[in-house]
Parts: structure tokens; C-alpha cells; sequence
């Protein structure tokens, strides 16, 4: 039977949700527990599991609508719909972070397994809001990251008024979905598609000093790659991780979300609606210039979330690097989330929502380069009890996951690595006959309890 859209995702939330749901020091808490605890005992990383709280405003209500329709995961349709829409908006509205200024772009790499992962899906499923809204964005979409003459080439500044090559509008909407291949190009000797892609990311000037020298200035240009963890993992040396090239990446771990042997895509009338109101968010975002946070974000970011994405900075594992932009992506995404509602001012719910795709991302990234070898019946495990949340799962719902193939001895030693985590939990309630046992997440409160003891 086919999963339905609640397992991965709920109906977009409004802000006073989103509020009761913030809780930014147990975040830390559980973070650095799947970090040192699990770690410590020799079990892997957990997939990330989705937060309610990012299907959030406009972009929510689009991942809400296709979610039925479509086997690819939420999250990444919610990555790659806040992508393009940051760049169909244009260099307009940004976020000042001290004296730097950041565009609204964001960069997902969705990471899935092949076929499984439905990556494509993801990406193709949010592009059909933004290709039906009349805002231009097919013409912004392009593909092939070659080499980084040939990025600044197809936004380069005219020579002259009569240049024909040249472009005033810098806008890039880029899909990549083998990004392995854009991982192997950046590698060649001599090339500058790396150094060109963290110039492209901060807005800057994009240059090189070749005898046919053209320029780009005010790039705005969004990215969002296609691969497989294995893919990733394969291509990656330490040196790019130093180097900062993948760190403007927003990490997403994507999977198939439900099975659905004949999908129907959205229906006209609904993608009519929906298109037609992204269609007046994003003229109206245009306008929208310099994004703050007001006073209740600012309190919100100074005394919790700054301090959350920023605690990592000064470990050294391979994760770390690759999120030590965690920090300005989510007030980049919290400032979209803004824009989009032609406000210019950040409240404490843009920042919830914007701080639950960061925390997600984050899992990924954890889950994505952690080197250790992973036990595939563990983590389907875990996420089948995240999803249960409090009513948990029998011992005979965790053995259907598996079709009743796993053997019975495994799968005890199974529930007992994850309960020795501290993490997960059986609960045992008399029934008046043999007594029912589950298994569930641990509460916050006895999550803390385990770790200090």
C-alpha cells in the first residue's frame, strides 16, 4: 500500500506553530548526542527526518499541493522551489550579514540514491510552479557547468550598447543532475569553475586573467545539484572541503517519499492558482530591497540560533566543513521566506522555518560524509519510529518493514543498539494478557536525562 503525504511532510504551518515548536538548545543537544554518542558506540548517523516547521508560507503551500502527486521527497521539492525562486526574484532583495552583503541564493545538493533518490523529480516538481507563473524563469534555466570562463561567458557584461553577447540581466537558474561531473571538471589542473562558483555565490565579480578576458559583473546565479551520496563521496578529497567550493552547498538528503505507480501530477486548476499567486509574490519580492530581522528575530538570533549554527565551527570533521555556512544560508532563507511576502523584515517564524531546513541540511551532512559503515536496517528503522513519533511501532510493525525477513535474532540486536543509544525506547503496557511492547523516540526530557547520567 502506498505511503500518503503525511509521512514525510504536514499541511504548511502558521508562525504561532512554528514558534511553539522552536526549541533551539534541545536541537544542540540531540545534534551533538547523534554526533558523539551514536558515534562513540559504532552506530551511524540517522537519516535526517523532516521538521514540520520549514513548509512554511508560499513555498510551503506549493510542497503541500505536488506532495500527493509526486513520489519525490518534500524537502527537496521545498530546496529546489526556494532555489529558483531566489533566482527568478533577481539581486534585489538581500540580507546584510556586518559589512557583507548576501543575495537571496541558495544552492541545494540533493543528495539521493540513483532511481530511489528521485532527485529529478524533486527539482522537476518545483519548477512546474515557477514555469507556469509568467515570471520568466525558463529562460533562466540552463545546465553544463564546464569551466568558469564558460559561466562567466553566458552572463558576461556587453562590450559596448551594440554587443550582442553580452547580458545586462544576470540572472542563472542551473540544474546540475550529475553533479559528479561538475566534481570531476572542477578538479582538472588549471581550472576555475571552483573559484568561480564561491565568487558566484557571494554575488562578486566574476573574472578571470585570460587573453579573451570577459566579466560578469553582479552575478546572480543559483545552483542546485543532482547525486548520490556514494558519487559525493567518491569525488571528494579534503582539499576541496578546505578550499570552500562544496560549503556553499545546501546539503539535502532526498529519498522516494511513497510509491506511486501512476503519479497525476498536479491538477490544472490548482497549479493555476498557486502559479498565478507565486506569480504576484515574486513581482512584489523585487521591490522588497535590504531584509532586517525585527526585534523579536534579532533576540531570537543573538541568544539561540547564532550560537546553534555556529558551535560547530571549530570541530574538524568533514561534516563541519561542509556546513560552516550554516549560519548566513539560514538568514539567506529566512529573508526569502520574507521577500516573498514583501515584507522586509525578518520575524521570528521566517526564522523557524528557515532554522529547521538549516537543521535538516546539517543531517545530512552528517549523514551523507560520515565514513563509518552504515547498517541500512538501522536507519530504515529509526526512520519509521521518528515518523510513529509517540505511538511508536510493535516489534511485529518494525519486522513488516523488512516483509518479515529479517531474522529474529537480528532483529533483536537491532532494538537493542538503538535502545542503548538513548535515543529510542520500549514501552511496555499491560493489556491483561501478553503485555504490548513498543518502540518510540524518547522524549526531549528523558533524552537529556540519558545523556547526563
Amino acid at each position: 500500500m502506498s505511503a500518503t503525504p503525511g509521512d514525510r511532510m504536514t499541511n504548511p504551518i502558521d508562525a504561532n506553530t512554528i514558534l511553539e515548536n522552536l526549541d533551539a538548545h534541545a536541537t544542540i543537544t540531540r545534534l551533538h548526542r547523534d554526533l558523539s554518542g551514536d558515534l562513540s558506540i559504532g552506530l551511524p548517523a540517522p537519516a535526517p527526518a523532516a521538521n514540520r516547521a520549514m513548509f512554511y508560507g508560499l513555498p510551503g503551500e506549493l510542497v503541500q499541493a505536488a506532495d500527493p502527486t509526486t513520489e519525490a521527497d518534500p524537502v527537496g521539492v521545498l530546496a529546489s522551489a526556494l532555489a529558483a525562486c531566489g533566482a527568478v526574484i533577481g539581486p534585489g532583495p538581500y540580507v546584510q550579514i556586518g559589512n557583507t552583503r548576501h543575495p537571496l541564493l541558495i544552492w541545494p545538493l540533493l543528495f539521493g540514491r540513483t532511481g530511489s533518490g528521485r532527485k529529478g523529480q524533486a527539482t522537476d516538481t518545483a519548477e512546474i510552479f515557477l514555469n507556469n507563473a509568467g515570471v520568466g524563469y525558463a529562460d533562466l534555466c540552463v545546465t553544463g557547468l564546464s569551466s568558469g570562463e564558460g559561466l562567466i561567458e553566458r552572463i558576461r557584461d556587453p562590450d559596448s550598447p551594440d554587443d550582442p553577447g553580452g547580458t545586462m540581466d544576470k540572472r542563472l537558474s542551473v540544474t546540475e543532475p550529475e553533479f559528479s561531473t561538475v566534481m570531476a571538471r572542477a578538479k582538472r589542473e588549471g581550472s576555475t569553475l571552483g573559484t568561480m562558483l564561491r565568487q558566484a555565490w557571494d554575488g562578486r565579480t566574476l573574472a578571470v586573467l585570460t587573453r579573451n578576458a570577459y566579466r560578469a559583473s553582479n552575478p546572480h546565479i543559483a545552483i542546485i545539484g543532482h547525486i548520490t551520496p556514494k558519487e559525493f563521496r567518491m569525488r571528494l578529497a579534503e582539499a576541496d572541503m578546505a578550499g570552500g567550493s562544496y560549503n556553499r552547498f545546501l546539503p539535502i538528503y532526498v529519498e522516494r517519499s511513497k510509491r506511486l505507480p501512476i503519479p497525476e501530477g498536479v491538477a490544472p486548476e490548482l497549479l493555476a492558482g498557486l502559479s498565478g499567486r507565486l506569480h504576484d509574490a515574486v513581482k512584489a519580492a523585487r521591490q522588497v530591497k535590504r531584509i532586517a530581522l525585527d526585534d523579536p528575530a534579532r533576540a531570537l538570533w543573538s541568544t539561540e540560533l547564532y550560537e546553534e549554527f555556529t558551535a560547530a565551527d571549530d570541530e574538524d570533521h568533514a561534516w563541519t566543513e561542509f556546513t560552516r555556512r550554516s549560519a548566513p544560508y539560514c538568514l539567506r532563507i529566512a529573508a526569502l521566506y520574507a521577500a516573498l511576502e514583501a515584507r522586509n523584515l525578518i520575524t521570528t517564524a521566517d526564522l523557524g522555518a528557515a532554522a529547521a531546513l538549516v537543521r535538516y541540511s546539517i543531517a545530512s551532512a552528517v549523514f551523507v560524509l560520515d565514513k563509518q559503515m552504515r547498517d541500512p536496517k538501522i536507519d530504515r528503522i529509526r526512520r519509521a519510529l521518528d515518523q510513529a513519533a509517540d505511538t511508536g511501532l510493535t516489534r511485529s510493525e518494525i519486522s513488516a518493514l523488512f516483509s518479515r525477513n529479517v531474522p529474529k535474532q537480528t532483529l533483536d540486536e537491532l532494538l537493542t543498539s538503538l535502545t542503548a543509544t538513548g535515543q529510542y525506547e520500549s514501552v511496555t503496557t499491560p493489556t491483561g494478557g501478553r503485555p504490548s511492547v513498543r518502540y518510540r523516540r524518547t522524549s526531549p526530557d528523558e533524552e537529556r536525562r540519558n545523556n547526563s547520567s
